[in-house]
């Protein structure tokens, strides 16, 4: 069977599990009683603070690219939406090597040289894992298996990503040994080219080498989006009648953030919906009824955010849909 049908199947199969857990937790006579108290003028004033945190990002991003090419503050937004619309629609965050092929198509930058500013974008976003590990005495959370595993994984993958980065960047020579020791699995008529790439781009991980003051502000930005995230999920919460703190929100939602690294389902369709309930419900203690309410109208919501502005991010740079995935399989 053809690898992206796996890919496919494992997915979509990945999100009637988890839409199976928790259409087992909602009591849905309450869930749509909630709908009946809920101020909608109010979630949709606040949403646009999701779409700032994807702002915040593509700065990041931008930023990190520098040294390999200098885009737009405009142009740099247009190419991470469009990223995150293939990511929502195709399995393995192919919307990760969209951008890389975008700048090919459209700037002639080789993949394999800004491969490395993304990967280094994905590692900012485990950053705060700090931000968990201060808030978690100062928030009432009830750190069941389940939770504990999940902030532990999420933590050591952030470690994984640290160690691997600070390999390849003072030593990258051993790091290409030791990774040209790996192709040797692969059949020689393929080993060169993908030496090659190889070689690219771990040189390429020193891009933030010697460039203290722009790692802060990768930091920066990267507290920024988070906290204007919060600022969304929080307004929605309020919005169904919530009485929660944004401390408590700011916890759930970072931690959610996180486990976006994990694989997920097209759309994220029943990951998020059991994740919200798993960490605002059986960890923060909100109503597991009005959880279930809330992600679905912001799923809903967001799904149509990431879809505008992705679809008008691809009209702005020109590329259409359907060949920005074709130039990804190819």
């Amino acid at each position: 069977m053809h690898k992206r049908t796996i890919n496919w199947i494992f997915s979509i199969a990945l999100g009637c599990f988890f839409l199976f857990l928790w259409f087992r937790m909602v009591n849905w006579t309450e869930f749509i009683q909630y709908f009946h108290r809920f101020n909608l003028t109010a979630a949709l004033l606040f949403s646009g603070f999701y779409i700032l945190a994807y702002f915040f990002r593509s700065l990041r991003w931008r930023l990190i690219l520098k040294p390999i090419y200098r885009l737009g503050v405009a142009e740099s937004f247009f190419i991470f939406m469009a990223g995150m619309i293939i990511n929502y629609l195709v399995p393995i965050r192919a919307g990760e090597v969209a951008k890389s092929v975008i700048l090919k198509n459209k700037h002639d930058v080789r993949i394999s040289h800004s491969l490395p500013s993304i990967l280094i974008d994905k590692i900012s976003d485990l950053f705060p894992i700090i931000l968990i590990m201060i808030l978690i005495p100062l928030v009432s959370v009830s750190l069941n298996k389940t939770l504990f595993i999940i902030i532990g994984l999420l933590f050591f993958i952030f470690l994984g990503f640290i160690l691997f980065l600070f390999f390849a960047v003072n030593h990258a020579s051993r790091a290409i040994g030791m990774l040209h020791k790996l192709l040797l699995i692969f059949p020689g008529k393929y080993r060169t080219k993908l030496g090659e790439f190889t070689e690219n781009f771990v040189y390429g991980m020193a891009i933030m080498r010697g460039r203290t003051g722009e790692y802060l502000l990768v930091y920066l930005l990267t507290i920024l989006a988070v906290l204007s995230e919060a600022v969304y999920v929080y307004a929605v919460f309020l919005a169904f009648g919530a009485e929660v703190s944004y401390s408590k929100i700011l916890f759930g939602y970072t931690l959610m953030n996180l486990t976006y690294i994990l694989p997920t389902p097209p759309a994220q369709i029943g990951s998020n919906q059991f994740m919200w309930v798993l960490i605002f419900s059986l960890a923060l203690g909100i109503n597991k009824d009005l959880t279930s309410a809330a992600v679905t109208f912001s799923h809903l919501l967001t799904t149509l955010w990431i879809f505008a502005t992705g679809s008008i991010s691809l009209l702005a740079i020109k590329i259409k849909f359907h060949k920005l995935v074709t130039l990804i399989k190819e």
